[in-house]
C-alpha cells in the first residue's frame, strides 16, 4: 500500500514539500498581489521620472500667450500643468539696485511659489538680456528654492 499524497485527490491541488495539500487558485494569489504591486510602483516611478525637459509657451502676466516659448534650458523641472517652472511676475517685486535686480516675490506670486516666498538679488551679468514681454519673468525649481532663468522687462537695465 502506497502513500499517495493526498493532494492527488483533489483537481486543482498541488503537494508542497510535506504532501500537504495546495490549492493552486489560492496559492498564487500571493504572488499575483505582489507583481501587481511591483507593477504599480514601477508605473508610478515612471510618473515621477523626468523623461524630459520642454519649453513651455510664455505669458503675459495677465496670462496671454506672448508667441513665444521659454528656452527649454530654462525648464528644468519639466512643464507642468498649466504654466510650469516660469512665469511672469508683479513689477512691484523687483527693485533695480547697483548690484542687480533686488527680486522679492510674496507667496503666491508666481505658481510655484504656494507656501514661502522667493527673494534674491540677481545680478545683471547673470539675467538673461533677451526681454520676453512689457514684464519680468522668472523660472523658479518645483519647490520655488532655486532660480534657473530671469528675464528683465524691455528698458531696464
Amino acid at each position: 500500500m502506497t502513500n499517495k499524497p493526498a493532494c492527488q485527490n483533489y483537481p486543482n491541488c498541488q503537494c508542497d514539500y510535506d504532501r500537504k495539500c495546495l490549492d493552486s487558485r489560492a496559492g498564487c494569489w500571493p504572488s499575483l498581489v505582489i507583481m501587481a504591486a511591483l507593477w504599480a510602483a514601477l508605473i508610478a516611478a515612471g510618473s515621477f521620472w523626468p523623461t524630459r525637459v520642454e519649453a513651455h509657451p510664455a505669458t503675459t502676466a495677465a496670462g496671454k500667450p506672448i508667441g513665444i516659448n521659454y528656452p527649454a534650458s530654462c525648464c528644468k523641472s519639466a512643464a507642468t500643468s498649466p504654466t510650469g517652472d516660469c512665469a511672469p511676475i508683479d513689477d512691484r517685486y523687483v527693485t533695480e539696485r547697483s548690484d542687480g535686480y533686488h527680486v522679492d516675490i510674496p507667496v503666491g506670486g508666481h505658481p510655484k511659489l504656494k507656501t514661502k516666498g522667493y527673494s534674491s538679488i540677481i545680478p545683471y551679468a547673470k539675467a538673461n538680456k533677451q526681454p520676453l514681454s512689457n514684464d519680468y519673468h522668472i523660472c523658479l525649481s518645483t519647490d520655488g528654492n532655486y532660480r534657473f532663468c530671469f528675464f528683465p522687462k524691455p528698458g531696464a537695465v
